[in-house]
């Protein structure tokens, strides 16, 4: 997915800094995504553990929350785009929400 590796490229924006939803860190959400989504990423067959789906599932909806608060371009563009990211993967694996952990 050339969305991830572009994102996977880009340093952490300076205005996302001590920024926090639900008491976490966004740079905490993003650390907690980014091995579930590059497993997924770097499979063949795109599958994602249940857990990781739901660390992806609560992390998007964590960081979707957030966006109508971010004003600065550069970090909402970020998490915007974590975000769809996200949804793509949660959309291509919808039997995940089902299974237990």
């Amino acid at each position: 997915m050339a969305e991830w590796a572009e994102h996977m490229g880009l340093p952490f924006p300076d205005d996302l800094r001590g920024v926090e939803v639900y008491d976490q860190p966004v740079a905490y959400l993003d650390f907690c995504m980014a091995g579930p989504l590059t497993s997924y990423v770097g499979s063949q067959r795109g599958v994602l553990k249940a857990n990781q789906f739901r660390i992806v599932r609560e992390s998007a909806r964590d960081l979707r929350a957030l966006l109508p608060r971010l004003r600065r371009r550069e970090g909402r563009t970020y998490v915007a785009r974590l975000v769809r990211i996200a949804d793509l993967i949660l959309s291509d694996a919808p039997q995940m929400t089902s299974h237990a952990e």
